[in-house]
Order: C-alpha cells, then structure tokens, then sequence
C-alpha cells in the first residue's frame, strides 16, 4: 500500500516537473524549438486563411502593382540582361501612364555591361584590333550617352525610390539615406535588428533618386529562409534605414521624413506591450509595428492584376492603364533563382512580398504577435495542467482525458478564432504540446498506480473476497485503503465444537491434521465468498468473517444468514469424507458440527495489522458479539446464533426463535438472541410456526415466573418438528434452580452470560455430557 501512496505522489511529482519544464522551454526557448513549433502553427493558418484580395487603391486611393521582366518580355522586346536604357523607357512609360512612383527592387550594383564606354573596354582587350580601329571605337563611343547617364536621368524626372540590399558580410559601406529617421520616446537603436553590410545601387542612380531602400525581407524570429516579415527599419553601418515599402509610401506621398515612436523599457506600463518600436509614421499614414520594427506577411493566394508583364507598358497594351495613381514596382523574375523566396503559401518571386507587405499597409490589414500572447499561452497551460494534473490524480484517466479533449479543443478553437477574426498569432499547439505530455505522464504513472493496487488488492484478497468484489475493489481501491473508518457491518463467528476431541484421534500426525483443518476451512471459505462476505480471518478449526466491508453491500445480513445455513450444510459431505480417511487410516471418526454466532453493528474497519504488513480487518461490538454468540452457541445447542440486531435485520426472511435474553456490557437494555434454523420457506411452514408458537408461550410463561406451566410447555416443544432438547435440558434446569431459589422480586428474566460460559456454575449439563461436546449438531 505504500507503494501505492508513493506511486500517487511521483506521479503528481513527474507530471509537475514535465509541466514546469514545458512552460520554461515555452519561455526560454533553448535551441529555437518552441520558436520552430510557433511559426510551423502561424504558416498553417495562412495555408488554411490566406488574405482575401482587396485592391488597396479602393480604399486609399493609391493602388500597388508590379512590372515584371519575364520571360515573355524577353521573346518579345529582347534577350536579357536589358540595357539600363530599356528601363529608363519603362520609368517614363508608367510615369506617362500615371504611376505615383516607381520602385526598382533589384538594386543595380555594376555599371551597364552593354552602355558604349563598357562595351568599348571589352573591345580593347582584343589583341587583334591596331590603334586606328581603337581610335575610331573609342571616338564613337564618346559620341554616344551612357546608359546608366539615361537612366539616371529618367529617375531624376520622377519619384523613384532605389533599393539596396543589406548582408550579413561585414563591409564599410553606407547608404544614401532621402530622408531622416527620427524618434520620439527613447533610442531607437536598441531595437532595430542589425546587419554588417550593404550592396547599394550606383551612387549617381542613388543620388538623383527621390528615396532609397532596404529590398531585404525576413523570415521573422525563425532562421528557415522563409519569408514571414518586413522590416520597415534596419539598421547598417549605424544608420537606420528604411524598408522598400516604407519608402515607397514616403516617396509617394511627399513626406520629407520618418517618424518612430519609443517606448522605453522602464516606462512599459501599457498592457500588451513591449518596450520597443510602437508605429512608425510616414506623412499622414501610420503603421503600428513589432517591438523590433518590422510586420508580419499575411499572404494572398495569387492575384493576376497585381502584375503586369513588362513588354506589355513598353508595348502601350491596354493593360497597362493600370498603373494609373500606383506605385510601380519594377522586377525581374527572369533573373533566376535570386529573384524568388519562399513563404508559407509557396515560392514566390521576392518583389511580390514587397507589394503584398505595401497592400497591408495601404489597407491597414495587419498580423499581429501580441506581447501578451506567450503569457497568455503559459497561464492558460499552467491552469489547464495543474487542473488537468489534479483530475488525474483524484478522479481517474477517463474524467482526466474528457477534461483534456475539452481543454484542448477550446485552445485550438481559440487560436484559429483569433487568427480568423483578430488577426492575432496566438499558438495553441505548445500548450496543447504541453497538456498531453502532462496527461501522458500523469495517466502512464496512473496505469502503473492501478496496475501496483490491482497486484496489491489482488494479493490481499485473492482468498478472501469473490473475483467480482476483488474487481470492485480495483475500480475502487479507496475501499481498502489502510486508513480505518467506521462501517455498518454483519459479522460472522463459526468454530468446530470440541475442535480439541475432533483433533485427538491424529496424534502427532501434522500432515493429516493439517489436512483437515484445510478440508473444514475450504467448504467455510466458499460459503463466505458465496454469498459475497470477506474472510477476516481463520481461527483453529474455524472462521471469522465480514460482510459490508471493504465492499459495500445493502442485503449483507440476509447473506450473511444464507452462508451461515450454507455452512451446515457443508459439513454433511466433509464429514463423510473424514469418515471415509479415518477407515482408511484406521483411526477413530468423531463428527464435526459447528457453532456459528452472527451479530451487525458498527465497527472500525482497516487496515489493523501493521505498517509493513498489511491486514484488512474489523473491530468493535458486533465483531466481539458474533465470536460471543459462537462460543455460546454450544450451550444451547442449535448450530446458528444470531444477535438481536442482526434478528431485527432478517426477522421476515429466516424461521428464527427467540432463545434467551442475556445481559451484556455495553447494552442499556436485555440482548435478546436467537436461533437461526432455516431459510424462508422453513419460517413460512405449519410445523415451524407451531413450535414458534410454543417459544413464545415457554417464555412469557418463564418470565412471568409461571415455572409448573413453562415446564410443561417445553415438554410440549420436546415433541415437535424442530425442537431443541439442549435448549429445553437448559431451561428445565433454570426452572429448577429458580425454583429452589426464587430470584427477587426484580427479576426480569435476563440471564447472565458469565453462568453460560461456565459450565460449574450453570450445572446445565444435569449429570451427563452435552451432545455438543460429542460433536453432534442440534438444529
């Protein structure tokens, strides 16, 4: 049992550590595991949820789309890589055509391979042409503009914002900033994520554009490659610097600068935030951001109108009406791989993250990672598990697992609700996570609990209970806990009478008197288990037992009486198989009978053995009354003894006949006692209720000191079915000692118990020996 009670404590221990050490790996997060989980979650959502598509240019007046180099552009204008003069047309183009401004993602880092002066450098490496040819190249070439001169100069004409890309290689470059990044609250270099270097554009592209920025895209707090966020600022080289998209919006709507605002670390009294980045503020637009500057992506599944082919503007093809009040991102997916990112809806080419990023901003659609989600996460799993821990240990696996189902539904509910309709990225998965190893600790050590109790309970009771009470008692192991608790009980005393004379005749032969003990015992063990009792214990050649502990039971009396008369019954084919043994052995054969003594009443039932040795028992009046009541039982000869308590229990389902009243310590009034002597239909028989009858008229004869006429009544009784000439030997004998000495005037008719367990004062044996000390039983 304490194996049990220390099972019970290490599984709460275990499940507790797994618990603890869940919400730490939730809050520390050692090898970015937690963090993996948390951005595998938010990438399903946006494979289940993509946002729905909605032209920004409805609600903010200012579309976005993007001009793309492809490979249809490439068959039909000409083959790659394009003259910068080729997108210096496309810039005048989508001006002509409207576009509030023109972004160029990739940064053009090296001067135009095929402008004159580059071509003529490649030229003059050939060893095959003489100084006239050089001369004349080098004069055509003069003559002719520079394509990035063309270029620059058509960005000059317009709001075009380039881009440059930041790396993580260490460099000394710094980048041609348009316009100032201010802050208002604190310092805002603390926050914004750092990188080494830079590739800018050609400084004479940079310097006559209206605004320059970062292309550089982020895969949030993972480190997968996929791409889940913008930086809106960054900071290289100790400068802050602003996104593609922020410039972009910056360009387009005029603003001469970029406003952040701060807050500090130890002014962080506003719920749900960290000290960081709050919003960023561009003319009269404003973005609210993460603490570190940057938004998260929510994806739209492919959209054909936010593109548009590039032969199609150079072209003058309807479509390209479009760009009309946009901002025109110019790219090229033809530059290969480079030119594409992964994300959690699929590759896609990396331009098209950047305009996805400006439509959330233009239509204030936002993501958002509140600061109060990873401490939501953890108190709702620390709730859910102490509960959850709580149920497995007192009310079982199953009420524990409906608790769990129930507890992890609403959190998975919880995080696809606010996903759907906050747009918060709340993870239930590291909860949920946490919740099952929780309930897998908790009901794996609950198994191995109720394993060790069903070998316990088992072993303890294997002999002493029926299989049906033993897997009771498993499904209820408190039962049988050792702590002792008060119980109504029926309790049964039976014995061998004169166990020492039926013993005599072997000698010191150990093993056949140990065979018979074990033959007498048997059928007592069957009857009990039977009729659903518990054996207590065995005593010499006889039995204790319990019925209503440790499983309950309402009819416990009645069975007790049934086992009972089942045992004298028993006795008939054991003893003819100890007479059939004692021919064979050649010993004498003396008959078994039985005294059995029955009582109900509350007792202490438990474990009353001893720390390290467990035994099940019960003590208290009715155990004492019931081994009594057997002791007495030979003294006035039937077999079954049942206490007043008991009788008042069974009274309309047995044949029972008052036999005495007795005085007994404990008891305010007489303890009236009983004979049991058969089952119902014996009680409901002619004969029976004669001699019922004739008992009541013996002793309201005898109590009412009428002794002439009570002797003549147990003369009668002597005659008919049923009598018990012990019992009438015994009140003959009382008549004539009260007669001699009549009892005072008090008298009540109650008997003391101390002249029945002494043979010399009761002198009841008148002279000759009792048939109950010769083994014979009188029913």
């Amino acid at each position: 049992m304490k194996t049990i009670q220390l099972l019970r404590r290490l599984a709460a221990a275990l499940a507790g550590l797994a618990l603890a050490g869940w919400l730490v790996l939730m809050q520390y997060d050692p090898a970015g595991i937690a963090t993996s989980v948390r951005l595998t979650v938010f990438d399903h959502y946006q494979n289940a949820a993509p946002r729905a598509y909605r032209d920004p240019s409805v609600s903010s007046g200012t579309g976005v789309i993007y001009v793309d180099v492809d490979r249809a552009s490439l068959q039909l204008i000409g083959p790659w890589p394009w003259p910068r003069t080729r997108f210096a047309t496309l810039t005048d183009k989508a001006f002509s055509l409207g576009a509030r401004a023109v972004v160029f993602e990739p940064p053009f880092e090296w001067p135009d391979a095929t402008s004159p002066a580059e071509a003529v450098q490649e030229w003059l490496a050939n060893p095959e042409l003489d100084m006239d040819q050089i001369a004349r190249l080098q004069e055509a070439a003069g003559g002719l503009p520079d394509n990035d001169s063309v270029l620059a100069n058509a960005i000059s004409r317009g709001p075009v914002v380039t881009a440059f890309s930041l790396t993580d290689e260490s460099n000394s470059l710094v980048p041609v900033r348009k316009a100032p990044v201010s802050a208002r609250g604190g310092d805002i270099a603390q926050f914004i994520p750092e990188r080494a270097g830079m590739s800018p554009s050609l400084k004479s592209l940079e310097d006559v554009a209206s605004g320059n920025g970062a292309r550089t895209l982020s895969s949030g707090p993972g480190d997968d490659g996929v791409i889940r966020q913008v930086p809106l600022l960054q900071r290289v080289s100790g400068n802050i610097v602003p996104s593609l998209s922020v410039e972009a919006v910056r360009v387009a709507e005029g603003a001469r600068g970029i406003l952040s605002f701060v807050t500090k670390p130890d002014a962080n009294l506003e719920f749900g935030r960290r000290p960081g980045v709050q919003r960023i503020v561009v003319g009269n637009k404003e973005f609210p951001t993460d603490p570190d500057g940057g938004l998260w992506l929510h994806y739209t599944k492919d959209e054909p109108t936010r593109h548009l082919p590039a032969w199609k503007v150079l072209g003058d093809h309807p479509d390209s009406d479009r760009l009309k009040g946009a901002i025109v991102f110019v790219s090229a997916t033809v530059q290969g791989a480079e030119a594409f990112v992964e994300t959690p809806i699929g590759k896609m080419p990396r331009v098209e993250a950047h305009v996805q990023m400006l439509e959330q901003m233009l239509l204030g659609h936002y993501l958002w990672r509140p600061d109060w989600a990873l401490p939501a996460e953890q108190v709702y799993l620390l709730v859910t598990g102490v509960a959850l821990l709580a149920l497995l240990i007192t009310a079982g696996t199953i009420w524990a697992a409906l608790f769990g189902v129930l507890a992890i539904g609403s959190m998975l509910w919880g995080g696809w609700f606010a996903f759907t309709s906050k747009l918060w990225l709340i993870d239930p998965v590291l909860p949920v996570t946490g919740l099952i190893i929780v309930f897998l600790i908790g009901s794996t050590m609950n198994l191995m609990r109720r394993n060790a109790t069903e070998r316990f309970i088992r072993s303890q009771f294997s002999d002493r209970l029926s299989p049906k009470h033993i897997n009771t008692l498993v499904r209820n192991p408190e039962a049988a806990a050792p702590s002792g608790r008060g119980s109504m009980v029926t309790a049964l005393s039976a014995d061998v009478r004169a166990f020492h004379r039926v013993a005599e005749p072997f000698g010191e032969d150990a093993q056949s008197l140990a065979s018979l003990v074990n033959n007498i015992h048997e059928p007592l063990t069957r009857c009990v288990l039977r009729h659903d009792g518990m054996v207590d214990r065995f005593v010499g050649g006889g039995i204790n037992a319990l019925w209503n502990a440790p499983v309950e039971r309402t009819d416990h009396t009645i069975q007790a009486g049934h086992a009972a008369l089942r045992m004298v019954a028993e006795l008939e084919p054991v003893n003819r198989d100890l007479e059939r043994e004692a021919q064979r052995a050649h010993r004498p054969f003396i008959p078994v009978s039985m005294s059995i003594g029955i009582e109900r009443g509350m007792a202490v039932v438990g474990n009353l053995g001893a720390e390290k040795v467990y035994d099940f028992s019960g003590i208290g009046g009715a155990v004492n009354e019931a081994q009594l009541l057997q002791r007495l039982s030979r003294q006035y000869g039937p077999a079954i003894i049942v206490g007043a308590d008991a009788r008042d229990e069974i009274k309309d389902k047995f044949a029972l006949l008052e036999i005495d009243q007795l005085r007994l310590d404990g008891r305010i009034g007489p303890w009236r006692v009983y004979a049991l002597l058969g089952d119902p239909i014996m009680g409901a028989s002619p004969k029976f209720k004669a001699l019922d009858e004739a008992h009541n008229a013996l002793f309201k004869a005898y109590r009412a000191r009428e002794w002439n006429t009570a002797r003549q009544i147990s003369a009668q009784c002597r005659k008919l079915s049923g009598a018990i000439p012990t019992l009438y030997d015994l009140y003959d004998e009382r008549i004539k000692r009260l007669e001699a000495n009549p009892p005072a005037d008090d008298w009540d008719g109650v008997h003391e118990i101390a002249d029945l367990l002494s043979p010399a004062k009761s002198k009841v044996s008148i002279g000759k020996p009792e048939p109950a000390e010769l083994g014979e039983a009188q029913v």
